[in-house]
C-alpha cells in the first residue's frame, strides 16, 4: 500500500471476513518507488483505453510466469494511475467493460486474483459431482409405446406414418439425457394421462 488515506486497521479487519492474514501481510510505504524496488516485473492497471492492453488473463498468466518478483498495481478508485505511473509499467492491463470504462477497486482486485489464482493452478478444487443415473434405453422404449397409444388417441400423430413426429420426439429426449428419476416420473404422468384418456379414475 502506497501511503493510504485514512487507513483504519480495526475497520479494515472488521470488513475483512476472516482474512485478517492479508492484513498481517500488507507492507505499508511511502512512494511507488520503494513499492517496485525490488520487482522486475510490473503490471499496472487502467480503466482507459490503451494500445496493447493485456486483458485479465494474459496479464495473470504473464504475472504468474515471471522469474522474480512481479507486481500487480492498482490505483485509486477516483483517479486510477497517472500517466507518468504508467509508463513505468512493463505491460498495462484493463477489464473490458460495455460502458463504464472503470470498476470498483474492489471488485478490479477481484477480477485480477481470480486470474492470478487460475494461472498459478493454487485455487481449490472443486468437489467432483456424483454422476446422476440415466434413464436406461428400456426406459425410453417404453415411454415412447406409451407416447405413440397416448398421442394417437388424442389424434396429434398421423395414423398413416405415427413414428415419423415420434421419432422426432424421442430424439429430443435423447439429446436431453434424462435422468432414470426423471423418466420413472414421465413414465408415471404417461400413465395418468392413459388412464385419464380411457376414462378411468
Amino acid at each position: 500500500m502506497v501511503e493510504p488515506v485514512g487507513f483504519d486497521r480495526t475497520q479494515a479487519a472488521r470488513l475483512a471476513a476472516g482474512a485478517d492474514y492479508v492484513l498481517d501481510e500488507m507492507r505499508v510505504v511511502r512512494t511507488l518507488d520503494e513499492a517496485l524496488a525490488d520487482c522486475d516485473l510490473v503490471v499496472m492497471t487502467t480503466g482507459r483505453e490503451v494500445p496493447g492492453a493485456l486483458l485479465p488473463e494474459a496479464a495473470a498468466m504473464r504475472l504468474s510466469s515471471a522469474a522474480g518478483e512481479a507486481a500487480l498495481v492498482f490505483g485509486d478508485e477516483v483517479r486510477g494511475l497517472s500517466n507518468a505511473e504508467l509508463s513505468r509499467a512493463h505491460a498495462v492491463t484493463t477489464v473490458p467493460t460495455d460502458r463504464k470504462s472503470s470498476l470498483n477497486l474492489a471488485q478490479a482486485v477481484m477480477v485480477y486474483g481470480y486470474e492470478v489464482m487460475k494461472a498459478r493452478g493454487t485455487g481449490r478444487p472443486l468437489p467432483k459431482a456424483i454422476p446422476t443415473p440415466l434413464a436406461p434405453d428400456r426406459l425410453l422404449a417404453l415411454a415412447r409405446a406409451r407416447s405413440r397409444e397416448l398421442l394417437l388417441g388424442a389424434g396429434f400423430l398421423n395414423p398413416q406414418q405415427p413414428d415419423l413426429v415420434l421419432d422426432e420426439l424421442l430424439a429430443l429426449c435423447r439429446r436431453a439425457q434424462p435422468s432414470h428419476r426423471e423418466m420413472e416420473l414421465i413414465l408415471a404422468a404417461l400413465t395418468h394421462l392413459q388412464r385419464a384418456q380411457r376414462g378411468k379414475p
